[in-house]
């Protein structure tokens, strides 16, 4: 795909050298929009704006739907607010209302007096929805049966409006109220005898959404049903927009971007990294380290409480690093596989207790395992059998111990209704260091004799 487009890249830069407009509109005819949208974003501004100027303008809308970022809102300040409104206006319903998200208020007040009276009421419809709601991501570009038309007339209707709609493989049949009361699919109607009603040919039992169901649980329905679109319906089961699966690769994108920043300590940027200025880089990352350093002071005054302990046996300390690491990276993976289990609705509030067995007995396993390696190192650094059976037994508890609050810190999370990414990584690893800690050298105590 690289080499494609560099050769897209250098052809076009070529062209330009040349002045040979016509041929650059050509050659932009014959690509991509995704292609074209790229090669804007590494263009230099100048560039950007007078190759975008050379396409066609159904060809303009896509790319400027491909595209993202801050090389869009330079795009938008470099025409007139009429000719940003030219295109907003033909942009599709989802697509305009992220779009719109992104841009300063004052723009988009300018931007919206611009539009049609009836693209204004749908794209102010459409902001008014709670953020990553159902109602932010959908399109009312959809086409809408009625189940007393007769396969013909359901084709005839189709080929009259299907320019102007989002999909056509699947249309929505509604009653006069417009409440959502079956599905069909265009090759079904295609393939039905002309007489045939489209009742007879819809599944009354469609799968739907909310307008204010989360739009990571949409994701979540569409995946479970393989749907490649799915209707979106009021509190009265009134027919109001559809989210189709492009829509629905972004909010996974969206959403698995996110709880990746979030598992290690980060906030979530919605720039691209290199658009992030230096200091909300710096301030973004900040907050979880400060939290990290405030909780190792635990970890420091455990170390002074046991000096004694420590100063009777100095080989207590060479297994102080191998052992928090240890738990810190079996809790980090407990959490993981929670946080995963529970986005995808494998795991939920009733299997809590099967889990914390399962993990308890796999941290078991996990632990006799790697207090095996534990002995032979303590053996091989000649510290003795009984500074060995410490950190044998210290292993496997603290395993355990990882696995569990693995388990436990992402439930509680979700009960205090927060992200249960946000548990994870760095906060995991210190507290299963200062609960490792703890055991470690109680541990020692008894074994050791040290009162």
């Amino acid at each position: 795909m690289k080499e494609r487009l560099d050769r897209f890249y250098n052809q076009i830069e070529s062209l330009m050298s040349e002045h040979r407009f016509t041929e650059i509109k050509e050659t932009l005819s014959t690509m991509e929009p995704a292609d074209i949208g790229e090669m804007l974003v590494e263009a230099p501004q100048a560039e950007r704006v007078l190759i975008f100027r050379l396409l066609s303008k159904d060809l303009a809308i896509d790319v400027f739907e491909h595209m993202e970022g801050a090389e869009r809102e330079e795009l938008l300040d470099c025409f007139t607010a009429k000719e940003a409104a030219e295109i907003i206006e033909e942009m599709s319903d989802d697509d305009r209302t992220a779009l719109l998200d992104e841009l300063p208020a004052k723009t988009v007040e300018k931007l919206m007096q611009h539009l049609s009276p009836e693209e204004r009421k749908i794209a102010n419809h459409l902001l008014n929805y709670p953020e990553d709601s159902a109602g932010r991501i959908m399109t009312a570009e959809y086409i809408g049966l009625k189940s007393s038309m007769t396969a013909t007339v359901a084709l005839q209707h189709i080929r009259k409006v299907a320019r102007s709609k989002e999909t056509i493989y699947t249309c929505f049949v509604m009653d006069g109220e417009r409440r959502l009361r079956g599905v069909v699919d265009l090759e079904d109607i295609i393939l039905a005898q002309p007489e045939t009603l489209v009742s007879d040919l819809m599944d009354d039992d469609p799968v739907f959404v909310t307008t204010l169901t989360d739009q990571e649980k949409v994701a979540q329905v569409m995946s479970r049903y393989d749907l490649h679109v799915i209707p979106v319906v009021d509190l009265e089961n009134r027919l109001v927009g559809i989210v189709t699966f492009d829509d629905v690769l972004d909010v996974v994108e969206e959403e698995a971007t996110e709880d990746f920043e979030r598992m290690a300590g980060i906030q979530p940027f919605e720039e691209k990294y290199l658009e992030i200025g230096l200091f909300t880089l710096a301030r973004k990352r900040l907050t979880w380290l400060l939290v990290c350093i405030m909780t190792q002071a635990f970890t420091s005054s455990i170390l002074k409480y046991h000096e004694s302990v420590i100063s009777s046996v100095v080989a207590l300390t060479f297994f102080i690093p191998f052992l928090i690491d240890t738990g810190g990276n079996t809790g980090t993976q407990s959490s993981t596989l929670m946080i995963r289990g529970m986005t995808l609705g494998e795991i939920k509030w009733r299997d809590i207790g099967g889990v914390l067995l399962r993990e308890a007995f796999t941290g078991l396993i996990l632990g006799a395992v790697l207090a095996l390696f534990g002995v032979f190192r303590a053996v091989s650094l000649g510290t003795g059998m009984d500074v060995a059976l410490v950190v044998a037994i210290s292993l496997v508890a603290v395993v355990m111990i990882g696995n569990l609050v693995g388990v436990l810190l992402p439930f509680a999370a979700r009960a205090l209704r927060f992200d249960p990414a946000i548990v994870s990584g760095p906060f995991i690893t210190t507290v299963v260091d200062v609960v490792g800690l703890l055991i470690y050298f109680q541990i020692a105590r008894q074994v050791l004799g040290l009162g």
